[in-house]
C-alpha cells in the first residue's frame, strides 16, 4: 500500500508547543457518475478520508494526521471514486468508523488548539450536511470542528492578485512553483494547501506564472460568459437523427472555418468571443469543444 494512504497519525518535530496552531484540512467523499445505478444519492457526500496538516504562526510544521473512514451507506466505492481519490476498497472495509476518526480529530484539536481551520473550497458545508443527512446525532464537539473551518481561497488569491478570485488549489499550485494538478489524496492535498497557504502568506509564489494565471482567469470568464450550449438540450440531441443533420454539419464546419478565418489575430490566435461561439456550434453538432482557452506556461 502507498506510504501516503496509510492512516497515520504522526509528529513532524518536536518543536515546542505554541499557544494556538494553524491546521490545513482536506477531505474526500463518496461520489458516483449517473450510471453507477446502485449507489444511494439520498445519502451522497459520505467523508471517505480526511488529512490534517498543522503548523504553528511561523508555518513551522508540527503535525500530519491521516485517516480513512469506512462509510455508513455506499460501502462500495463506485469506479469513478476509486479512480478519482486512488482509494481501495480493501482500504475502506478495514478503515475506522466516523466516530473513531472524529474522535481521534478532537483529540488532536485539543493538544493542538487550533485558531480556524483552513480549507480550499467549502468543506465546511459538505462536513455539516454530511453530519445531518448521515450522522444527525454527532456530538456537539465533531459539530464544532465542521463550524471551524474556513475557506481559504479568497484571502489568499487577495495576497497574490489584490482580490479574491475562483481558482483551484491546482492553480495556486502552478503559481507558487509545484506540479499543476490536484492529488485528490486527503493528506497530499492538505500538505499542499499548507505549502501554497506558506508561499502565498510570505510572499515567495512566481510573478510571471501570477501574471499568466490572471491572464488565463480573464479569458476563461469571458469564454463562460458567452457560452450558451455547453451541454446539447434532450429536445435537440433528437434532432440529430434527422435527414439533414449531415447537411447542417458539414455547413457548419465550413462556417466555423470562415469565422476563425477572418478573427484570427496576427499571432494566429482566435478571440475568446469567437471561439465560444464555435463551441457552441460544436456542442450543437454533438462535439467536443475546441476552443477552451488555454494556460500560457
Amino acid at each position: 500500500m502507498n506510504n501516503s494512504k496509510r492512516r497515520r497519525d504522526k509528529t513532524v518535530s518536536n518543536t515546542t508547543k505554541k499557544k494556538f496552531y494553524y491546521a490545513f484540512f482536506d477531505a474526500e467523499y463518496t461520489c458516483y457518475m449517473e450510471s453507477d445505478s446502485s449507489f444511494d444519492r439520498s445519502h451522497s457526500g459520505e467523508i471517505l478520508s480526511v488529512g490534517v496538516v498543522l503548523c504553528d504562526r511561523n508555518f513551522r510544521l508540527v503535525r500530519t494526521y491521516y485517516s480513512p473512514i469506512c462509510p455508513l451507506y455506499n460501502k462500495k466505492l463506485t469506479r469513478y471514486c476509486k479512480k478519482l481519490t486512488g482509494l481501495t476498497q480493501e482500504e475502506i472495509d478495514a478503515a475506522p468508523s466516523y466516530s473513531v476518526v472524529f474522535q481521534e480529530l478532537c483529540q488532536l484539536f485539543q493538544s493542538y488548539p487550533v485558531r480556524e481551520i483552513y480549507t480550499w473550497g467549502n468543506d465546511a458545508h459538505t462536513i455539516l450536511h454530511d453530519m445531518d443527512a448521515n450522522h444527525k446525532s454527532v456530538p456537539r464537539k465533531y459539530r464544532k470542528i465542521g463550524i471551524m473551518m474556513k475557506d481559504i481561497t479568497k484571502r489568499l488569491t487577495r495576497k497574490v492578485f489584490d482580490r479574491g478570485m475562483t481558482l483551484s488549489l491546482s492553480d495556486m499550485k502552478y503559481i507558487c512553483g509545484m506540479e499543476h494538478h490536484t492529488a485528490h489524496n486527503a493528506l497530499d492535498d492538505a500538505m499542499d494547501l499548507y505549502r501554497v497557504a506558506k508561499c502565498c502568506v510570505q510572499g515567495n509564489y512566481d510573478k510571471k506564472a501570477a501574471d499568466n494565471m490572471e491572464e488565463f482567469v480573464r479569458k476563461r470568464d469571458v469564454y463562460h460568459q458567452y457560452r450558451r450550449f455547453k451541454k446539447l438540450p434532450e429536445e435537440l440531441d433528437r434532432q440529430k437523427k434527422s435527414s439533414g443533420f449531415a447537411e447542417l454539419q458539414v455547413l457548419s464546419e465550413r462556417y466555423m472555418e470562415l469565422l476563425i478565418q477572418v478573427y484570427k489575430n496576427k499571432e494566429g490566435k482566435v478571440p475568446v468571443e469567437v471561439g465560444a461561439f464555435c463551441d457552441d456550434i460544436l456542442s450543437l453538432m454533438g462535439k467536443e469543444n475546441k476552443h477552451f482557452p488555454e494556460l500560457e506556461e
